[in-house]
């Protein structure tokens, strides 16, 4: 039996865990960027991958054999275990398809459930532990992925995350009635305290959360979007070079 107690949101565990995951997002991948050779880059893509999916079966089995929690219950359908599974494939794969859905996704739903995470046990709890790594392995995957192999979301690309997740929302819905389980939370907010208190009552927070998922994605391109204003200003006020005449 885990002696743990129950999770304090913001409390030094929590905190603590998220400057970690924090910390080895941005040291990870520019450490390897700096270090290493293009091979050895992927190498390390495929072992974040590798612990990726490793992370997620742990933590299946140990939600159902510790926790009693049932199998029907534990299936990668939340939005962050589907985007442990993007991830996986981004860096396995280096499929910048994969990656345009799950940019949004990480930044809009992984970094939210780091901050407001659905747990009731903490540190150092077993369930603790695995929550966190599996979470902070999405970010780090990202990020790895945006410093390392150099991919970029386009405007585009908000639109095609969207219209995925729209799919998968079409999917998940009925096999919640079917199978009487809560993926991508549309049946009820989550038991932990999250941003979703303030959207108002079912259903009107599901369209709130559409909404706030095209806002957030709006505000994780502008660091792009910036950067390509200023390089395009940068080039237009740049000299011409001299023409020589023969």
């Amino acid at each position: 039996m885990s002696t743990a107690g129950p999770l304090i949101l913001f409390g030094t565990a929590h905190l603590s865990s998220v400057l970690v995951i924090a910390a080895i997002g941005v040291g990870l991948p520019l450490l390897a960027r700096r270090t290493l050779s293009i091979a050895a880059q992927y190498r390390v893509g495929l072992l974040i991958a590798a612990l990726l999916i490793g992370q997620e079966g742990f933590h299946i089995w140990l939600l159902a054999n510790r926790y009693d929690q049932l199998l029907s219950s534990l299936l990668p359908l939340h939005l962050c275990g589907l985007s442990v599974l993007l991830t996986a494939w981004v860096l396995a794969a280096r499929s910048y398809s994969a990656y345009e859905i799950v940019y949004f996704w990480a930044w809009g739903g992984t970094l939210q459930a780091l901050i407001t995470p659905d747990l009731d046990r903490g540190f150092p709890d077993p369930a603790f532990i695995a929550f966190f790594l599996g979470h902070g392995l999405v970010i780090v995957g990202v990020l790895y992925a945006t410093l390392v192999y150099r991919f970029r979301p386009r405007l585009a690309s908000i639109f095609k995350s969207i219209g995925v997740l729209l799919l998968v929302v079409a999917v998940v819905a009925p096999l919640n009635l079917w199978l009487g389980t809560n993926y991508l939370f549309l049946c009820s907010k989550p038991e932990q305290a999250s941003l979703m208190d303030y959207l108002g009552p079912w259903p009107w927070y599901i369209l709130s959360l559409a909404g706030l998922a095209l806002v957030s994605s709006v505000i994780y391109y502008l660091p792009f979007l910036i950067g390509d204003l200023v390089a395009a200003r940068s080039r237009a006020t740049r000299p011409s070079p001299p023409s020589s005449r023969g």
